[in-house]
């Protein structure tokens, strides 16, 4: 029997309220974004699955939650 070796899970992000689940995908990444209190993601949420690094992910769901805060005051 052959073992595999999966990498630790890193807790989800916290950004402006929202909760941010980063996970892999294909080559690239996807950034699941929960607005405050919801257990629906939001239908924006960015993925990439070619290869880009984790942390432009996580930067485009930042930009994306800026978005949605500036729209709703």
């Amino acid at each position: 029997m052959k073992l595999t070796v999966h990498k630790a899970v890193e807790p989800d992000l916290t950004y402006n309220g929202h909760r941010i689940s980063v996970t892999s995908v294909g080559n690239g990444w996807r950034a699941t974004i929960y607005p405050p209190g919801s257990l629906a993601a939001l239908p924006e949420s960015p993925a990439s699955l070619e290869y880009c690094p984790r942390e432009a992910i996580i930067v485009e769901a930042k930009w994306i939650v800026d978005g949605r805060c500036t729209v709703s005051r």
